[in-house]
């Protein structure tokens, strides 16, 4: 038996047919599982898995199947192999890095044809030997799409389930509710500190004209937009162990979720507005019931970040065209967002700060811009301005901040994040006074509506997680305790 698999792959490698679909699917398959293997929450759903077996694999075995049988009825019939060989190594690396990447780069030019002219010239005279040698590649991006299966299909969801009944809440008062979120907004605390040393006193007197109770000591439970959010939204930790029979965090924040629910139940129309499709992306089952965004236009082939839409004229008029419901807006504003995610040459925290602050004081121009326009339309409303995370400024680069930080002042930069919010009741202060990050925010925002206080005996820790090991977000320390310790 096994002499004669051995005879079958020694016939295979050394026949005169030519294999162009068998050469394309390997470069195409290998494409498609390194991409979902480090893609996989942008890239779940059954549209996109779909679109990627075309782009990827239905892509490279019609290229190399037409050309080879183009170049077999021309003159230059004897150079097929050869021309499917050059193929895929073409392919694999605009599959890997995109056109424009290489094209960008006269080092991966360079190196790419330096690898061509290598293989040409010594080893790889016999193509079938680089499809080996690709499926072979394969295996690693193979198991680690399978342990992401399979991390899925057993992690338990228990942790989405509530300590109360809090989801059968009704609201004694029905205002309109924005909770506009401008992302990685620092905290008081930390704009105030030595890393971000910056004076915000002139938008927190704007921010108490208009009568908004500010928040010095809030924080966020966790490093990111996305497991912030889901947090936030489910209004219980997870620990950043949240993906569960294929629901990501994407799937949380846009998709049924505990907040959601109880504004729907509540008989409130809910809208998502958002400058980019970031938490779109994997195309979630869509719970708002207005989204600025549609399916039909968000790229395959992104992570929604430089698709962007103007947001502030879409917010006046879902205003002022709903004004017969009670309203539940959440409203994504990218700015300032953090520092640099990644490291590159010329990278330093002092250049961070400097740009970081720049866009500070854009948000602080929309912000002021946006709260003039609901107030002006929709005077009773609840206007929530909060942060998903702090901006990370003291460091090189974001990314620094997932190894073990032990820097008080690293620390807090990472999670202090801005709060202010305008109640228009003076009897917030009944039901607010513990609130201290954002996993609380919205059952005290229940707790304040429906004028019952025992949904406060069920606040979730104040304590603030990081993730120690990017490639496994299963291990996380306790970063803050409950204390803010």
């Amino acid at each position: 038996m096994i002499l004669n698999i051995k005879d079958r792959f020694n016939d295979f490698l050394n026949n005169s047919k030519d294999y162009p679909i068998l050469a394309g699917f390997s470069v195409g398959f290998y494409a498609m599982v390194f991409y979902f293997s480090n893609n996989f929450d942008l890239v779940n759903s059954w549209e996109q898995i779909l679109f990627f077996l075309l782009y990827y694999i239905g892509a490279s075995v019609a290229v190399l199947f037409s050309i080879s049988k183009i170049i077999q009825k021309s003159k230059y019939a004897r150079f097929v192999s050869q021309a499917i060989f050059i193929l895929m190594i073409l392919i694999l690396p605009i599959y890997l890095f995109g056109i424009s990447n290489i094209l960008g780069s006269y080092k991966k030019l360079g190196l790419l044809a330096i690898l061509i002219l290598g293989l040409l010239i010594f080893k790889m005279k016999n193509y079938k030997y680089f499809i080996v040698l690709v499926f072979l590649m394969s295996v690693i991006p193979v198991l680690k799409l399978g342990k992401i299966i399979y991390f899925n299909y057993s992690n338990a969801a228990e942790w989405q389930n509530q300590p109360d009944a809090i989801l059968n809440t009704k609201f004694k008062k029905s205002p309109n509710i924005y909770y506009i979120q401008p992302d990685g907004y620092a905290g008081d605390i930390n704009l105030k500190g030595s890393l971000y040393n910056y004076d915000n006193s002139a938008f927190d007197a704007f921010l108490k004209e208009k009568k908004f109770t500010l928040y010095p000591d809030y924080r966020s439970n966790y490093e990111s937009t996305l497991f912030s959010n889901s947090s936030c939204f489910f209004m219980k930790h997870h620990f950043s162990n949240e993906f569960s029979k294929f629901r990501y965090a994407r799937d949380l924040i846009i998709g049924e979720n505990p907040v959601l629910k109880i504004f729907k139940n509540n008989n409130y129309k809910t809208f998502f507005i958002s400058e980019r499709p970031y938490l779109l992306m994997n195309r979630p089952k869509m719970y708002y019931d207005y989204s600025n965004f549609k399916y039909d236009e968000l790229p395959y082939l992104s992570d929604g970040w430089s698709f962007i839409k103007e947001i502030t004229k879409t917010i006046e008029i879902q205003i002022v065209t709903n004004t017969k419901s009670n309203n539940f807006f959440f409203i994504e504003k990218f700015k300032p967002g953090h520092i640099g995610t990644y490291k590159f040459a010329e990278t330093n925290k002092e250049k961070e700060r400097i740009k970081y602050l720049e866009n500070v004081e854009i948000a602080n121009h929309w912000l002021k811009q946006i709260v003039v326009l609901i107030e002006k339309n929709d005077p009773e409303a609840i206007i929530i301005i909060g942060a998903d995370h702090g901006g990370f400024v003291g460091f090189d680069y974001a990314l620094q901040s997932q190894e073990k930080v032990t820097d008080k002042l690293l620390i807090q930069s990472i999670f202090g994040a801005k709060l202010a919010i305008k109640w228009n009741d003076l009897k917030h202060s009944e039901y607010d006074s513990k609130l201290k990050t954002s996993v609380n925010l919205f059952r005290t925002v229940f707790s304040f509506l429906s004028e019952d206080k025992t949904l406060l005996n069920h606040f979730q820790s104040d304590a603030s997680y990081n993730c120690y090991d990017p490639t496994d977000f299963t291990k996380v320390y306790k970063a803050i305790d409950e204390n803010g310790n």
